[in-house]
C-alpha cells in the first residue's frame, strides 16, 4: 500500500466540500420561505463528513502504529500536541482575544476560566472537533490494545458489539433523562459539555477507519466484490435520514432549526448515513479514480487556497454584509480564514 492513500485523499476532498456545505446551510434560514430541501441536501446530507474526519483519523494511526507495534507514549503525544495541541491553543486564544476586541469585558481571563473554555473547546462553537481529535490522541493506547484484544479473540464479533455499543451510547448521550443540576458542579461540566470532549461518540468510525487501515486490502476488494450491497445500503442510509426529515417536517410540524439538531450525525440515522456514505464513497473512488482523477479532492485542495476562493467568498461576504452588523461581519471573517486553515491541514 503506498505512503499517500488516493482513496483517503479524495475521501478528505469530499469531507471538505461536506464541511462547507454545512456552513453555508445556515444562510438558506435568512430567505422568506426557506427552501426545506436545500437545507436539506447541506445541514442533513453533509453531516457525514464530521465523523468521517474521525474515520480518517483513525486510518492514518493504524497504518502508523500497526496493532503488533509498540507505542512510544511520549514521543507520540508530543509529535501530536505539537500538531494539533499547539494551534488549537493559538486559535483559541486568537479568538477570545477577538471576543474580548469587539464585545469588552464579555471574556473572564482568570486563568482557571481560560483553561475551563480550552478543556471543553468553548473558545468558539467550532473547535470542539479539536478537543475531541485532542483526546482520540490521549487514549490511543487504549484504543490499540482494544483493536489488537479484537484480533487475538473475534473481530467480527469485537466490531459487532462495538457497533451495537455506540448505537446505545450515542442514544443515551442524546436523550439522557438526567437532571445535572443533581451533580456536584464538576461532574455537571462534565455531563453537560459531553459532546465537546468525549471521544466515544465516535468510537466505532474512528475504530473502523484502524480497521480499513489495517486490512486495506480486504477491506478494498470486500467494497469492490459487493459494490451493488454497498450502494442499496448507502441509498437504504440516505432514504432513513431524509424520510426522517420529512415525516418530522410535514407530520410534526418540527422546525428546520429542530431538526438539524434532531438529525445530527450522533443519531441513529446519522450514524447509519456516516457508515453508509463512508463505505460508498471509498468504493466509487476505488472504482472511479483513473476516470475522475480524484475530481473532488483536486478541487477541495483548491479550495483550501484564498485566492482561488475570492470569488466564492465575494458573493458569501455580500450577503453577510446586508444580514449582519459590522461586529458580526468581521466575526465571520475571521471564522473564514480558521476555516480554510483547517481544510489546508486536513490536505496535509
Amino acid at each position: 500500500m503506498p505512503e499517500r492513500n488516493q482513496i483517503i485523499d479524495d475521501l478528505r476532498g469530499i469531507c471538505m466540500l461536506g464541511v462547507i456545505g454545512i456552513h453555508v446551510g445556515s444562510f438558506v434560514l435568512e430567505a422568506p420561505y426557506p427552501n426545506s430541501f436545500l437545507y436539506m441536501l447541506l445541514e442533513i446530507l453533509s453531516r457525514y463528513s464530521v465523523p468521517a474526519f474521525f474515520f480518517i483519523s483513525g486510518y492514518g494511526l493504524f497504518c502508523q502504529y500497526r496493532p503488533e507495534t509498540t507505542i512510544a507514549y511520549l514521543p507520540f503525544l508530543k509529535k501530536r500536541l505539537q500538531s494539533v495541541g499547539l494551534p488549537y491553543v493559538i486559535w483559541s486564544l486568537f479568538y477570545l482575544l477577538y471576543f474580548s476586541a469587539v464585545m469588552p469585558g464579555c471574556i473572564n481571563w482568570q486563568p482557571a476560566n481560560i483553561l475551563f473554555l480550552l478543556f471543553y473547546g468553548l473558545a468558539c462553537y467550532h473547535l470542539y472537533f479539536m478537543v475531541i481529535l485532542l483526546w482520540f490522541y490521549f487514549t490511543f493506547p487504549l484504543w490499540h490494545k482494544l483493536f489488537s484484544f479484537f484480533q487475538n479473540s473475534s473481530l467480527k464479533l469485537g466490531f459487532m458489539l462495538l457497533f451495537l455499543l455506540q448505537i446505545v451510547f450515542n442514544y443515551w448521550t442524546c436523550h439522557p433523562n438526567l437532571k445535572s443540576t443533581d451533580l456536584p458542579v464538576f461532574l455537571q461540566n462534565l455531563f453537560n459539555y459531553r459532546l465537546n470532549y468525549l471521544p466515544l461518540h465516535y468510537l466505532f468510525i474512528f475504530m473502523s477507519g484502524g480497521l480499513a487501515a489495517v486490512y486495506y486490502n480486504t477491506f478494498i476488494k470486500f467494497i469492490i466484490r459487493h459494490f451493488t450491497k454497498v450502494s442499496v445500503f448507502y441509498i437504504f442510509t440516505l432514504l432513513f435520514i431524509g424520510g426522517s426529515y420529512y415525516y418530522y417536517y410535514f407530520y410534526h410540524n418540527s422546525s428546520l432549526i429542530i431538526l438539524v439538531n434532531t438529525l445530527q450525525q450522533l443519531s441513529l440515522q446519522g450514524f447509519l448515513y456516516t457508515i453508509g456514505s463512508l463505505i460508498f464513497f471509498c468504493a466509487v473512488f476505488e472504482s472511479y479514480q483513473k476516470v475522475y482523477s480524484s475530481l473532488i479532492s483536486k478541487l477541495a485542495y483548491c479550495l483550501s487556497y484564498p485566492s482561488l476562493l475570492d470569488g466564492y467568498h465575494q458573493q458569501a461576504l455580500s450577503r453577510w454584509r446586508n444580514c449582519y452588523d459590522k461586529q458580526k461581519n468581521s466575526f465571520d471573517l475571521l471564522s473564514s480564514c480558521h476555516f480554510i486553515c483547517t481544510l489546508k491541514y486536513y490536505h496535509n
